[in-house]
């Protein structure tokens, strides 16, 4: 039996001979359990599909491609291809940001080492896309492939880090996989998203009335008595929380969907950390925190003003509720050419480490409520990176315990 191609370019012998050809078996089970179509069998009892159509009828997977090395390049797109997938290919990492700037992808394949800009590089880069924040990045190698070299690659944001060179049956086994999980993820999402909406359209009529009737009644409490008075008092904060719940999770919806619009326009960010930090002059007084702010220099950016405000009143305030008295917190702005960099650090007690994967997770508050001040949902981070994201910047959380913590955010520079 002849030799099988592996996705290096080389070649290796086939396990058996019921093997021969290409052993579309599993990717075809795969596809249709992506499709939920029934899948078409030959006299022999093969899978295949009978026309382009039944491809068409389910959305057919669109791949990029990232490889410098055109013989691994086509191998990958040549399986891909007999596969039915739609396959976009790029040669260096500065031509696979444009191509996955300007288009969807259900999977990016992305070699490491790479000209212009390596892999790393590239998926720090696309993580500024928000039609890409849920595609599924994996990086190849044949030569970085040292555990530290793949936690690097976990830790940078890829899903996964596969080792080259590996046979077709293994490619072709691998992207079908990762594809029907990316898949099931979606799913989950779409119908969390539903629920949620659902629950909080439904539940923001009746919280405002509860709301509207508690003012009424607390207007007259002198009337009930102080103990009624103060149970009138516990009603009305109970459903203002819970209204403003409702609200903030209305804005990230709107946010995540798009639904939100933007009103941009260039601004000094400068100018904007110093009024979000001149509305909390007060806390900084009585608490004697010093603040340190390092903002010069920076170009303007184009952005919508009232929400990135919004974002650095958020982190803010987050900074000096958690800072000690006597602490101090320091705002530090970099610019490079194509973005600027803020990076928020207080001297407070820091995040467990297993609170910072959730940290802007709008389904998991991290913050207890005893800790949370007033009406505070506990949802403001999860608007702070809607917020960003919808610019296409990202947010992000360092911190250790006992040390401190420290928030970054980077949005584009100003668009021409």
């Amino acid at each position: 039996m002849p030799d099988r191609p592996n996705v290096s370019g080389r070649t290796a012998a086939a396990s058996s001979s019921a093997e021969e050809g290409s052993p579309l078996k599993l990717f075809y089970s795969c596809h249709a359990a992506i499709s939920l179509r029934p899948i078409a069998r030959d006299e022999a009892g093969r899978n295949r599909i009978t026309s382009s159509k039944d491809l068409l009828m389910a959305e057919i997977p669109k791949i990029l491609i990232a490889d410098d090395e055109p013989t691994i390049t086509e191998a990958f797109a040549s399986v891909l291809h007999r596969n039915g997938f739609d396959v976009v290919k790029a040669f260096d990492g500065e031509e696979c940001v444009e191509k996955a700037a300007s288009s969807d992808f259900d999977l990016i394949l992305l070699d490491v080492h790479m000209p212009k800009l390596d892999g790393y590089e590239v998926i720090k880069r696309l993580k500024h896309f928000p039609h890409l924040k849920n595609t599924p990045v994996v990086f190849l190698s044949g030569f970085s492939t040292s555990p530290g070299n793949i936690e690097a690659g976990y830790m940078s944001g890829g899903t996964e880090y596969w080792k080259k060179p590996m046979s077709t049956d293994e490619f072709e086994v691998r992207v079908c996989a990762i594809l029907r999980i990316a898949q099931a993820e979606k799913k989950l999402r779409e119908m969390q998203e539903v629920f949620v909406s659902m629950i909080v359209h439904d539940l923001r009529g009746p919280l405002g009335g509860i709301v509207g009737f508690a003012e009424m009644l607390a207007e007259d409490k002198e009337k009930f008595g102080d103990e009624i008075g103060e149970l009138i008092d516990e009603i009305g904060k109970a459903a203002r929380l819970m209204l403003n719940v409702v609200v903030d999770f209305l804005e990230i919806t709107r946010l995540e969907s798009g639904e939100s619009k933007l009103s941009r326009s260039p601004i000094d960010l400068k100018e904007l950390v110093e009024h979000s930090l001149d509305g909390l002059a007060k806390v900084s007084k009585e608490k004697s925190i010093r603040v340190n702010v390092q903002c010069d220099n920076l170009p303007q950016v184009f952005v919508d003003p009232e929400r990135i405000e919004k974002v650095f009143n958020q982190l803010l305030d987050n900074a000096f509720r958690f800072t000690p008295a006597g602490g101090e917190i320091t705002i530090i702005a970099n610019a490079s050419q194509d973005s600027v960099v803020v990076r928020v650090r207080d001297t407070g007690p820091g995040i467990r480490t297993q609170d910072l994967p959730m940290l802007f997770d709008k389904m998991r508050i991290t913050t207890p409520g005893a800790k949370r001040a007033g009406s505070k949902t506990g949802l403001g981070l999860p608007i702070c990176r809607g917020i960003v994201e919808a610019h296409g910047g990202t947010i992000a959380a360092q911190s250790e315990e006992g040390k401190g913590s420290t928030i970054t955010v980077t949005l584009p520079a100003r668009q021409t």
